[in-house]
């Protein structure tokens, strides 16, 4: 098996974005309202200033997140990533998520977003001259090189 040319629209089950308004925010809620400053690395962020909401809120905005969803930093600040852990939140219309396909390494997908490469296909393709911002579009266009993909069953010799 070979390298292939995929775009990251064909490796995933859902891709979109975060609502593109504002939530009612609840200081008592436990869930987080988030966007791309908390992506960092891997991990969501919960900062001091990150809003928090009540349950009925994250009830009428949630998405459908799994230990698959990858989210992605689409406007202002491009190309920050994190995975999905279980964390209650609901996610701005500054990044977006998208559940990858089983055989499909997370770890990659993280490093070729954290790339020269893939910052260099956003900023092209972003919209907006003071803030720059990447379609959800794009980010299905997006096209690049996926290594072969793992075996679930041993070969035995």
């Amino acid at each position: 098996m070979s390298w292939v040319w995929v775009r990251l629209g064909t490796v995933v089950t859902l891709l979109g974005d975060g609502i593109h308004g504002t939530p009612a925010y609840d200081d008592s809620g436990e869930y987080f309202f988030i966007n791309g400053n908390n992506l960092a690395d891997g991990k969501i962020e919960i900062k001091e200033n990150t809003k928090a909401i009540s349950l009925e809120e994250y009830q009428k905005h949630k998405k459908k997140l799994t230990s698959r969803t990858v989210f992605v930093s689409i406007n202002g600040t491009i190309g920050n990533v994190a995975f999905y852990n279980n964390e209650k939140v609901i996610l701005g219309k500054s990044a977006c998520y998208f559940n990858l396909f089983d055989k499909i390494d997370k770890f990659f997908i993280k490093k070729l977003i954290n790339s020269k490469y893939f910052l260099n296909y956003a900023f092209s393709s972003a919209t907006g001259s003071t803030i720059k911002n990447v379609s959800l579009k794009a980010m299905r266009e997006f096209l690049f090189p996926l290594p072969p993909l793992r075996r679930t069953k041993t070969h035995r010799r």
